[in-house]
């Protein structure tokens, strides 16, 4: 990573060598709750870098927002990336290359064929059963019994059922002749009916980048979240764009939560941790909390926030935190839906 200009203001720590800065960048993806795939590393790298993580102890906030914007920048500049295992390769290029091709590059890897075929799988176990009858008409009953077993128990009996009443007696009679099938031969079997299916998903943006920010920024303090933001807008308007729209913060309630969901809120929430979480008075979040229950409730709140002793700021990041954390499990369980915070192209593209 290239050294980045100091945040003005602020004391400098000494600079951290690149292992060091990926040991800080692992840090805050876990702290986060992001996976940050270290059990895909050679064991020699997974060593060096819980060794690095020991030797840190403590990173100043200017040195963390340099190195999350470097990670930021250095992530929106990859163009492509190219997986080190032959058989991910082989599955990204699924339906490209011959099964001749792709046997033989196994072979010589000791790759999984199941994982080349993974990608065929998921989508046969996707597609409609009106799509699936036709796909199968030409296939043995043994084939069709082991596309049956490869599919979910209701998706399996639909398909049973939608097949003419001989051909599902006769592939429920070869479901005894599929026990002895290797890995290999349901691997290779997925990976032809794949090739004829026109039901292939493939995303549309790896938005890994601003997933992975975004996540961070998330369990930032708003000062460092604000300081790395303001870097990324300053190097790339499009990059900061979209991580500002996947970041869900105290600040973006009042756009994210519907006004109906503000009482669910109080009551999952610990009401003296949103007292603090509402100091100063006047806050923007606060006022839409206290618009959005009734007259009462609103007074009882006001009241309360001004019997308080004031709050140390940091006592009101933390509950802040604690309260977004609380409404993102509400969203995951289904309880309460965030509005979708749209992101605008900027000007020009």
């Amino acid at each position: 990573m290239s050294q980045l200009t100091p945040l003005p203001g602020m004391a400098t720590s000494p600079r951290l060598s690149p292992s060091q800065k990926a040991a800080v960048v692992v840090r805050l993806l876990m702290m986060g709750g992001a996976d940050p795939g270290l059990a895909a590393l050679p064991p020699d790298q997974q060593r060096r870098l819980v060794r690095e993580m020991a030797s840190l102890r403590f990173v100043d906030r200017q040195t963390l927002a340099e190195v999350i914007a470097e990670f930021s920048a250095e992530l929106d500049a990859i163009g492509l990336h190219f997986p080190r295992e032959i058989d991910k390769i082989l599955q990204s290029m699924d339906g490209a290359l011959s099964q001749e091709v792709v046997d033989a590059l196994l072979h010589e890897s000791g790759g999984d064929p199941a994982l080349v075929s993974g990608a065929a799988w998921q989508a046969i176990s996707t597609m409609d059963v009106d799509a699936l009858v036709p796909l199968l008409a030409g296939e043995t009953d043994e084939v069709v019994a082991i596309v049956v077993s490869k599919l979910a128990p209701d998706r399996a009996a639909a398909l049973l059922a939608a097949l003419p009443k001989d051909r599902a007696d006769s592939v429920a009679a070869a479901f005894a002749r599929t026990e002895s099938v290797t890995p290999g031969a349901v691997a290779r079997i997925g990976t032809s009916l794949g090739r004829h299916s026109a039901a292939r998903i493939r995303g549309a943006f790896d938005s890994d980048a601003v997933i992975r920010i975004a996540a961070i920024l998330n369990v930032a303090t708003s000062a460092l979240r604000n300081a790395v933001l303001d870097r990324l807008e300053a190097g790339d308007p499009d990059f900061a764009a979209r991580v500002r729209a996947a970041i869900f913060t105290w600040e973006n309630i009042p756009q994210r939560v519907e006004t109906r969901d503000v009482p669910k809120l109080l009551r999952a929430i610990d009401s003296d941790l949103m007292i603090v979480a509402m100091h100063p008075p006047g806050d923007a979040a606060a006022e839409f909390i206290l618009g959005s229950v009734s007259g009462r409730m609103a007074d009882q709140l006001r009241d309360q926030i001004e019997e308080m002793t004031k709050p140390k700021p940091e006592a009101v990041e933390e509950a802040r935190s604690k309260i977004v954390a609380t409404i993102r499990e509400l969203d995951d369980s289904g309880e309460i839906n965030l509005l979708a915070d749209e992101y605008e192209d900027p000007p020009g593209t």
